[in-house]
């Protein structure tokens, strides 16, 4: 049997620090059949250059502007022909059997749609994810944040979703949740993406699983240098711009919107309410800025809404592929 292709897509915007070493250790995997697609962001430090003049083989899919993460990635997705397609940040490295190891579990169980690595960070002894959990107050918490890697996390199985730092995806799977060509909801622009299309994958019957044996190494932005390596930055969301808090606030509501089902919210209400007590009053003491700006978001909740009924009438009729279209 042929192996099948892999499609590898990074999305870099002012990147070019870590480019080299990401898009080098794709072209190193051991797995025969990858395509490599670059999207440039609208990138001002010679990313773009860069790409074009050291990695001739990529395709390079450069952006006027900064478009967001989502809207990137769904760039470089149309472009796309592997049935298999990972998406991964530019500060990340695959080891050279990443995508080797990282198929198996798509090539031998067709249920499984979704499938995330061990993510180290680049000292190699601290974990970054290993999948995402799901909390009961709607928290999307990454498995083995900051821990030391003492194997505590060697066995694979099944989680709730996976990182879009290093994310491989079945294309059926795309196709099943994509509505109106988009796969990942650009009304995010960028932070709980990744969250929001593990859930959605999930109600329509996907299954996401954890390969240890794929392992590749994430800066993260949100981390800064320490003694042998990277840690953690405490309060690193009171740090971040009003309008990035803004985003992530309104991405936990639009997945909520979109995905929760109403008893399972009900049941889990008091904990929902517990988190946004603490979340809204971090926004009134700490970034009141970003409330505005979340306001500015509200005609999404409509279209987050229209994407909820798609996604429930297609679930229940069954359906196991192609594209939603509203």
């Amino acid at each position: 049997m042929s192996q099948p292709l892999v499609s590898v897509i990074v999305l870099s915007w002012n990147s070019r620090r870590f480019l080299e070493g990401c898009l080098a250790s794709v072209e190193a995997q051991t797995h025969p059949r990858v395509e490599l697609i670059v999207v440039d962001n609208g990138s001002e430090d010679g990313s773009a250059g860069f790409v074009a003049a050291w990695f001739p083989g990529a395709i390079l899919l450069p952006q006027e502007r900064n478009t967001g993460f989502c809207a990137g990635n769904n760039a470089g997705l149309k472009a796309a022909q592997g049935g298999h397609i990972l998406f991964l940040n530019a500060d990340a490295r695959l080891e050279p059997r990443f995508l080797e190891e990282a198929i198996r579990p798509l090539e031998s169980d067709p249920r499984i749609g979704m499938v995330s690595g061990k993510l180290v960070r680049f000292d190699g002894a601290t974990l970054d994810t290993t999948g995402q959990i799901f909390t009961r107050s709607r928290r999307v918490l990454e498995r083995g944040y900051d821990e030391p890697d003492r194997g505590q996390y060697d066995q694979p199985g099944e989680i709730f979703s996976t990182c879009g730092a290093a994310a491989l995806y079945r294309r059926a799977l795309i196709d099943s949740i994509s509505i109106d060509g988009e796969f990942f909801d650009e009304g995010f622009f960028a932070f709980g993406e990744d969250f929001d299309v593990g859930w959605r994958a999930r109600n329509m019957g996907w299954r996401c699983w954890y390969q240890p044996t794929a392992i590749a190494a994430h800066y993260r932005g949100g981390t800064q240098p320490a003694q042998g390596g990277e840690s953690r930055r405490r309060g690193a969301m009171a740090r971040r711009p009003p309008a990035i808090q803004a985003h992530i606030v309104k991405n936990r509501y639009l997945a909520m919107l979109k995905n929760d089902s109403p008893a399972s919210f009900i049941l889990n209400l008091p904990f929902i309410l517990a988190w946004d007590l603490l979340l809204w009053g971090h926004l009134m003491l700490r970034s009141p800025r970003a409330i505005p700006l979340l306001w500015g978001h509200r005609r999404l909740v409509g279209r987050a809404l229209r994407d909820r009924r798609l996604l429930r009438d297609r679930a229940a009729a069954g359906l196991a592929g192609g594209c939603i279209h509203g």
